[in-house]
């Protein structure tokens, strides 16, 4: 089936600062972390970008929504909450990718973290992925899902 050429992927990312940052600088940070990874995909034709999406959690009610539905490279993200100024942000990144493997996906946003890092050295940030996560598993509390709007489990 085609639907089984796409690996899926979900990554938890810990991007922190010294200093507080507004939600628009950790906004425009991720973005280009994002974008990187993106670009790394998109260097081999073989593979095939199904989604990459992210939410960085502001506050408990408060997140940003990323989205790139193709291999375009476009990255669309809108604010859902108030401005702020924060020292950390959790990203929740869920990769669905063709011709890639895990650990392909894993180096490549290793390296757009890195690029990040060396731009702006006041950011730390730790990657952890998620291994066999239950089918159970909710990366959100509400009723709708700001990532996939209901289009999981």
């Amino acid at each position: 089936m085609y639907q089984e050429e796409f690996l899926p992927v979900v990554f938890n990312v810990r991007f922190s600062s010294n200093q507080a940052w507004p939600v628009e600088k950790w906004r425009s940070r991720i973005h280009d972390v994002l974008h990187l990874y993106v670009d790394q995909i998109c260097e081999n034709d073989d593979r095939m970008i199904g989604h990459i999406k992210a939410l960085a959690q502001i506050n408990e009610q408060g997140f940003i929504k990323y989205s790139c539905i193709s291999n375009s490279n476009a990255i669309n993200s809108k604010l859902y909450g108030k401005h702020q100024d924060l020292f950390k942000i959790n990203v929740i990144i869920n990769s669905l990718v063709s011709n890639i493997s895990e650990n392909e996906s894993q180096v490549f946003l290793e390296r757009s973290c890195q690029a990040i890092v060396k731009q702006d050295s006041g950011i730390k940030v730790l990657i952890n992925k998620n291994q066999n996560q239950p089918d159970n598993h909710h990366h959100h509390h509400g009723d709708d899902c700001p990532i996939c709007n209901g289009d999981h489990h």
